[in-house]
């Protein structure tokens, strides 16, 4: 398991339109990082383990530097992202999609770096990466008053509550939100959701908030227990993030109040050993992308991944052969190896695994029907 790396040389990277400046990663101006004062095991929420990981959730931790979150807004709320990458999700709430890195070349960098990918894996108890850049840094964006139309007047610089705001936070700052100062709630709630309860298609996700969030009432991510209780994990302030392994867990996220805007950011992770189990799916997101793209991108990761998972099985082969051969001739001579190297009930159980993981990269890129934009309380598995 990695720690953190040794701070790399600032790379300049090319403008974008709302500005003739480069941005320019700097994990020393960039990143605010501090370790989550808790972390919690699926064990410790009653859910099965995991093959990749012991972790569930982390509780928010300081995370993006204000000039961090001012970059990625500035290419998110972009004119080319909003007229190329903006997909409607539920009624309040839209996403963008699909944008780094060729509308958004800062964010594909931060989010590649090995600063960054430092910090999840050690976070996850993983070696994680990007699970391919279609899915570096999708934005959630509930929507504002005016609806769909007025996310393109999103301002770069995150708005600030105004004094009736305030005010109304100190009214509540007593009962309810006084049992989230620890980040968790046992309490259910049946409030409308912005997104509805789902296990994300993929490993792992760090969600982080670009709103302010000091005033915000509610807007937690309500995490669902093995024993059927939930917790809520309370919703990170402006800059902070949460880790989640989101495959393993149902959970939803709750709409904030009291601010005009809630944004936040998903990146999501696989396992960089292609040896290790890669869960992923895009079951959930093929309704709100562009499928040409993501299809090339989510084809083309699975196939260099089972390349390197034949590779590593034929290696292995190799050298049981070769010592085989050393037991049998001592000039190490090939070709006359009566030992048995091939376990045929070893290899089928690993071929087998290899074709439901192909079968599922296939199924996975069925065609859309009206099916998949049907919100569901609980996501379906898929069994092949």
């Amino acid at each position: 398991m990695p720690g953190l790396t040794a701070l790399p040389t600032a790379v300049a990277v090319p403008a974008t339109k709302q500005s003739a400046e480069p941005r320019i990663f700097d994990p020393s101006i960039h990143l605010s990082y501090e370790s989550p004062s808790k972390t919690y095991t699926l064990e410790e929420i009653s859910l099965t383990p995991s093959p990749i990981s012991p972790i569930a959730s982390t509780v928010p931790f300081p995370f993006l530097t204000p000039e961090a979150i001012e970059a990625h807004r500035r290419e998110i709320f972009s004119p080319d992202v909003i007229s190329n990458c903006m997909y409607s999700t539920l009624p309040g709430s839209v996403q963008l999609r699909g944008t780094a890195p060729r509308y958004a070349p800062f964010i594909h960098q931060f989010w590649t770096s090995p600063e960054v990918l430092g910090i999840v894996s050690q976070l996850a108890g993983v070696d994680l990466i990007p699970v391919f850049d279609y899915d570096i840094c999708h934005v959630n964006v509930q929507m504002p008053p005016g609806g769909k139309d007025t996310v393109k007047d999103t301002p770069i610089k995150p708005p600030m509550a105004t004094e009736e705001a305030m005010a109304a936070f100190q009214a509540r700052k007593t009962g309810e939100l006084s049992k989230r100062d620890s980040g968790i709630n046992l309490d259910r709630t049946g409030a409308k959701t912005i997104i509805p309860w789902h296990k994300d298609s993929y490993p792992f996700v760090l969600v982080v908030m670009l709103s302010d969030a000091q005033y915000m009432t509610d807007g937690e991510t309500e995490l669902m227990k093995g024993d059927g209780t939930t917790m809520k994990v309370r919703s990170p302030g402006m800059g902070g993030a949460v880790l989640l392994q989101g495959r393993q867990i149902s959970h939803v996220a709750l709409p904030a109040g009291n601010m005009p805007e809630r944004v936040t950011i998903v990146t999501s992770f696989r396992p960089r050993d292609p040896i290790l189990t890669d869960s992923s799916t895009c079951m959930n997101v093929r309704p709100v992308s562009l499928l040409p793209e993501m299809y090339y991108q989510w084809t083309t990761y699975r196939l260099k991944l089972l390349s390197e998972r034949f590779k590593h099985e034929a290696e292995m082969l190799d050298q049981k052969y070769a010592e085989a051969v050393a037991r049998m001739d001592s000039a190490g001579r090939p070709g006359h190896c009566s030992e048995a190297v091939v376990d045929l009930e070893q290899l089928t159980k690993w071929m087998d695994h290899q074709m439901r993981y192909m079968k599922q990269t296939m199924y996975d890129m069925r065609p859309v029907t009206a099916e998949d934009y049907a919100p569901r309380n609980e996501i379906t598995e898929i069994t092949l």
